[in-house]
C-alpha cells in the first residue's frame, strides 16, 4: 500500500497585524497587497500591461538597492545580505454571497438561485524578511556590530524581539507603499496562512499527501476519515465522492523560462502568471496559488558574475572547439545574450536569483503538457509535502528542485497581480458600492458585477448603458434578466412618501417603494417572455391590444409638467407624418396653432384637440382668430387616415380618456406584439414615418412616465429609433437630460454605427458589448460593427475584444464544436444543452473592458 499521512500546514508563522509575520525560526516579514489594477489577463494595450508592472519594476531595485557594497568580498559571500522576498498569488474559490448594498428581499433571491457558486479571492502579497541592521545607512562594520547587539538582546527562546526589525519594517513598507502597494487586512492574511481552504472564514486544516497530490478537506473530521478510507485500501476516486466539499492538488514546480534575447514585454508568454491564475472556466489553468521565493540580487553584481561566466564559457569554447566538439558554444551563444540584456541601459534590473516558484493546481496532474506553462514543468512525485511547504508563508522547509535566475521585467510582466473586476458594486462591501441587478461574474477571476440604476445620480456620470450586439447573440435575454432584478430594488432616495436628497440605507425604509423599470420590446411576434414578467410581479402592455388606441398620442402619454416640449413633439410628429420627411416651417407655425389651441381647451390627445380646433375655426368661436386656416385641410385628412391605419390610431387619439401609458412600480413590458413598428433603413414613405414615430412615442412616453422616480427604460432595436433628424434629436435630448430627470436609458442594439454617428458616445457612461460574429456588416461610415463598438467605447482596434466579437459560436460547421474564444452562449453539440453562458465585456465609467459570463433563468432561454 502507498505511503499517506495526514499533514500539517500553514502553522510555522504568525501574523501579528498590518501584514507583520513572525516564523517559529524567529524571522521577521513585512508582506504588502500589490495593487490588482489593472488586470493582465483582460488588458486593453501594452499600456495597461506596463501600469501592472509597474509596482514591481518600481520597488524591487529599491530593496536590491538595501544591500550594502562591500569591497572585495566573493558572490556567496554576499548572499548572506541579499533580501529575500516572496511573492505570494491567491486565488481561492469561496461561495457566492450577495452584495451587503442589497435590500433583504434581493439578496434572498441571489443567495437561493446563486448560493452554490464559487466566486474567487484573488490578491496578490509581496513579502520582504526584514534584518536588524536597519537598512542601508551604516557601514558594513556599524551594521554588523548592530547585529550582534541584536543576538546579544534575544529573549530566553531565542527570539529578537520585534523592536528590532521596527526600523527595517518602516522602510520596506515605505518603498512598498511609494510602489504603490497597500496594507493587506486581517482577512487577507488568514487567507494568505490558509489559501487552500474555500470557505470564507479559512481556518488551517491539514492535508492528506500521496505519492503525486495531495487532498484538502473541509475539517478535522473528514481528513481523517479520507485517511482511514485510504489505509482500507480504498484508491481516492473511490471516496472522494463521500466528501462532497474535498479536491485533490498538485503541487508543481515551475522551470526557467526559455530565453533566446527577445523583449519580455513583446513576448507572447510574458503573463504567464496571469494564465495560470485565471479560472479554468476562462481560459486559464484555475491556480489556487502561486508562489515565487528567492534572494534579490543587485544588478550590477549580476553583470559583474555573467562576465565572468561568459568568458570562463569561452574558453572552455574555444579550447573544444579546437579539439573538435562544440558543446559549450551554445551556452556561451545564450550568456551572450543575457550579458547582452544588462548590459543595456546605465542600471541594470535586480535578479531573483536561487528562485523557486511552485504552483497549486486543484486538480490530479498527469502530465506536464497539462500545465499551461511556456518552460518546462516538474510534477514532484514524492515530494508533494516539500513543495507544499515551501509555499507556506513562514516555512522552515525549503524546496528548490529547478533553481531560477530572473530579472526583474519576468515577474513585473508576467501578472503575478491583477484582479479582473467590473461593475457599479463588486461585492466587497465598500461605502461607495451602488445597490444593482447582478449581471455575472467577470470570466477570468470569477468575481460578481452589478449594474446599478442609480449609478449616474450619484456619480454624476454619462446616463446611458448602450447594449450592443449581433442578431441571436443574448441581447434581450440579458437586458430582461437586469430589468426584471432591478425593478425589485426599493427606492433608496424614498422613504415612505417622503423623498430625501441623499440616498439613505435600505435598512432605514419600512415600506420600500420599488423603482419602476419600463422594457420596450418593438420586434414583431417577439418571443413570449409575458410568463416571465408576469412571474416577477410586472405589467405587460401590448400595442396591438384594442384598447391600445391613442396610448401613444404625445398629449396623453407626456405630462403637462413638461410644458412646450410636448406640443412641439406633436407638432414635429404631425408636421412629418401629413407633409414628408421634412416639413416646411409655415406648415409646422400653422400646427402649432391648431394643436395649442386644443391644448389649451383641455384636450388630451390630437384628434381631439384638432377637431376643437377645425370646430371653432369653422363655427367662428372663441378664440378662431390664432388658428391657422391649415386646419379645414388636415382635419378630414387625419379623420380618413386614422380610421383606416391602426398604427396611425396608436399614436393620434381621437377620443377623451381611454387607457394611458402609466408605469407603477416594478416592471413594464412594453410590447409591440403582432404589429410591424420597425421600419426599413432609409424608407421615406409615410407608413415608414408612422412607424418610427411609434417606436418614438412609446420611448418618450414611457421616460417621461418615470421622470424623477430613478427609474430605468431599457429600449430594444434601439436603432429604429433613428433613422432621421426627429429620431437623433430625440436619442440626444434623453441622453443629455436623463441625469437630471433621475432615471437611466438602456439602449440595445446591432447597428452600433448609427449611435456613432448621432453623437451619442458623449451620453454612454458604460456598456455591454456582446459578440457580432465574422459576419458583421460595414455601416454608413465604412467600419464594420465591430470597430464601430470599439470606437464608440474608445477601445483599440486590434485588441482582444474587437478579435473576440468577431469569434462564431463554432469552430467549424462541420464539427459544430464550440469555440471558447466566442462570446456567445455555447452549446454542446452532442446534448444539446448548454455548457457555457454568454459572455459580454462589460465596459465601466473608467474605460476598462472586462468579460463577463452571463447565466440567465432557464426560463429566459
Amino acid at each position: 500500500m502507498a505511503d499517506t499521512r495526514i499533514q500539517n500546514a500553514g502553522t510555522s508563522a504568525i501574523h501579528l497585524g498590518g501584514g507583520y509575520i513572525r516564523t517559529i525560526n524567529g524571522e521577521a516579514w513585512q508582506y504588502m497587497q500589490l495593487p490588482a489594477q489593472p488586470p493582465v489577463r483582460d488588458a486593453a494595450d501594452q499600456k495597461d500591461r506596463e501600469k501592472n508592472a509597474r509596482p514591481l519594476l518600481t520597488a524591487l531595485p529599491r530593496i536590491a538597492e538595501l544591500t550594502p557594497h562591500i569591497p572585495f568580498v566573493s558572490r556567496k559571500a554576499m548572499k548572506g545580505f541579499y533580501r529575500e522576498i516572496h511573492i505570494l498569488a491567491i486565488s481561492t474559490p469561496q461561495p457566492f454571497e450577495p452584495s451587503t448594498r442589497l435590500d433583504d428581499a434581493s439578496r434572498y433571491r441571489l443567495q437561493r438561485d446563486w448560493g452554490s457558486h464559487a466566486v474567487h479571492d484573488r490578491f496578490t502579497l509581496i513579502g520582504i524578511r526584514l534584518t536588524t541592521g536597519g537598512g542601508k545607512t551604516k557601514g558594513f562594520w556599524t551594521r554588523a556590530a548592530r547585529i550582534a547587539e541584536t543576538l546579544a538582546s534575544t529573549d530566553g527562546n531565542g527570539m529578537v524581539p520585534d523592536i528590532d526589525f521596527q526600523r527595517d519594517r518602516e522602510a520596506i513598507m515605505e518603498i512598498l507603499r511609494d510602489a504603490g502597494c497597500s496594507i493587506p487586512t486581517d482577512m487577507m492574511m488568514r487567507r494568505a496562512l490558509a489559501w487552500w481552504r474555500t470557505d470564507r472564514k479559512p481556518e488551517i486544516v491539514p492535508v492528506m499527501v500521496e505519492h503525486e497530490h495531495l487532498h484538502t478537506f473541509p475539517d478535522y473530521q473528514s481528513c481523517k476519515r479520507a485517511e482511514r478510507f485510504f489505509q482500507a485500501g480504498g484508491d481516492c476516486h473511490t471516496w472522494t465522492s463521500r466528501e462532497p466539499f474535498s479536491y485533490p492538488m498538485t503541487i508543481v514546480t515551475l522551470t526557467p523560462l526559455p530565453f533566446e534575447g527577445q523583449e519580455h514585454t513583446q513576448s507572447m508568454d510574458a503573463d504567464w502568471a496571469a494564465t495560470l491564475m485565471a479560472q479554468a472556466h476562462g481560459g486559464g489553468q484555475g491556480c489556487l496559488a502561486l508562489s515565487v521565493r528567492g534572494l534579490l540580487e543587485p544588478g550590477e553584481l549580476t553583470r559583474e558574475q555573467i562576465d565572468k561566466d561568459k568568458q570562463n564559457v569561452y574558453d572552455k569554447a574555444v579550447k573544444q572547439a579546437t579539439d573538435g566538439h562544440k558543446r559549450n558554444i551554445r551556452i556561451a551563444t545564450e550568456l551572450d545574450q543575457v550579458d547582452t540584456a544588462y548590459q543595456t541601459g546605465e542600471k541594470p534590473w535586480p535578479t531573483l536569483i536561487e528562485g523557486r516558484v511552485h504552483a497549486a493546481i486543484p486538480t490530479i496532474i498527469d502530465r506536464p503538457s497539462q500545465v499551461m506553462y511556456p518552460g518546462d514543468v516538474l510534477l514532484n512525485p514524492d515530494r508533494q509535502e516539500a513543495a507544499f511547504q515551501d509555499m507556506m508563508i513562514g516555512s522552515p522547509i525549503s524546496y528548490n528542485p529547478s533553481p531560477v535566475y530572473w530579472p526583474a521585467p519576468i515577474l513585473a510582466y508576467a501578472g503575478l497581480s491583477g484582479r479582473s473586476v467590473a461593475g457599479d458594486d463588486m461585492g466587497h462591501g465598500l461605502a461607495t458600492d451602488l445597490p444593482g441587478a447582478l449581471l455575472g461574474f467577470t470570466e477570468a477571476d470569477a468575481q460578481p458585477v452589478y449594474v446599478s440604476p442609480f449609478e449616474s445620480t450619484v456619480r454624476h456620470d454619462p446616463p446611458c448603458l448602450l447594449v450592443t450586439g449581433a442578431t441571436g447573440s443574448g441581447k434581450t435575454r440579458v437586458l430582461l434578466w437586469l430589468a426584471s432584478q432591478m425593478a425589485r430594488l426599493p427606492d433608496p432616495y424614498l422613504d415612505g412618501t417622503t423623498r430625501h436628497d441623499r440616498m439613505l440605507d435600505y435598512r432605514d425604509i419600512i415600506a420600500p417603494h420599488y423603482i419602476p423599470g419600463v422594457f420596450l420590446d418593438p420586434k414583431p411576434n417577439s418571443d413570449d417572455f409575458g410568463p416571465f414578467v408576469r412571474k416577477h410581479h410586472g405589467t405587460i402592455i401590448r400595442l396591438d391590444s384594442p384598447d391600445a388606441d391613442g396610448i401613444l398620442d404625445p398629449l396623453k402619454c407626456m405630462p403637462r409638467a413638461l410644458g412646450d416640449y410636448r406640443v412641439n413633439t406633436a407638432v414635429d410628429m404631425l408636421s412629418q407624418i401629413t407633409s414628408g420627411e421634412y416639413g416646411d416651417k409655415d406648415r409646422e407655425l400653422a400646427l402649432q396653432t391648431i394643436i395649442s389651441y386644443g391644448d389649451r381647451h383641455g384636450a388630451d390627445c390630437l384628434g381631439e384637440a384638432v377637431d376643437m380646433a377645425y370646430d371653432a375655426y369653422v363655427n367662428r368661436r372663441d378664440g378662431w382668430e390664432v388658428i391657422d386656416p391649415l386646419v379645414e385641410d388636415i382635419t378630414p385628412r387625419m379623420r380618413r387616415n386614422v380610421q383606416s391605419n391602426g398604427m396611425l390610431r396608436l399614436i393620434y387619439g381621437t377620443r377623451h380618456g381611454g387607457r394611458e401609458l402609466a408605469v407603477s412600480q416594478g416592471l413594464t413590458l412594453l410590447s409591440a406584439g403582432s404589429m410591424d413598428i420597425i421600419a426599413d433603413p432609409g424608407a421615406v414613405s409615410v407608413p415608414s414615418i408612422i412607424q418610427r414615430w411609434v417606436v418614438r412615442m412609446a420611448a418618450l412616453g414611457a421616460a417621461a412616465s418615470i421622470q424623477s422616480r430613478n427609474g430605468f427604460l431599457v429600449v430594444d432595436e434601439a436603432w429604429s429609433l433613428l433613422g432621421d433628424r426627429f429620431g437623433a434629436a430625440l436619442v440626444n435630448r434623453m441622453g443629455r437630460l436623463a441625469r437630471a430627470q433621475h432615471y437611466m436609458p438602456i439602449f440595445a442594439s446591432q447597428k452600433v454605427d448609427e449611435f456613432v454617428d448621432v453623437g451619442l458616445e458623449d451620453f454612454v457612461g458604460r456598456g455591454i458589448a456582446l459578440g457580432m460574429g465574422v459576419k458583421n456588416e460595414g455601416g454608413v461610415s465604412g467600419d464594420s460593427q465591430a470597430q464601430a463598438v470599439c470606437r464608440l467605447f474608445n477601445q483599440p482596434l486590434d485588441g482582444r475584444l474587437h478579435a473576440r466579437m468577431m469569434h462564431a459560436r463554432v469552430l467549424d460547421e462541420e464539427s459544430r464544436e464550440p469555440d471558447p474564444e466566442s462570446l456567445y452562449a455555447l452549446v454542446d453539440p452532442k446534448s444539446g444543452r448548454i455548457i457555457r453562458g454568454s459572455i459580454p465585456y462589460y465596459i465601466g465609467v473608467d474605460g476598462s473592458a472586462i468579460p463577463v459570463e452571463v447565466n440567465v433563468p432557464d426560463e429566459l432561454i
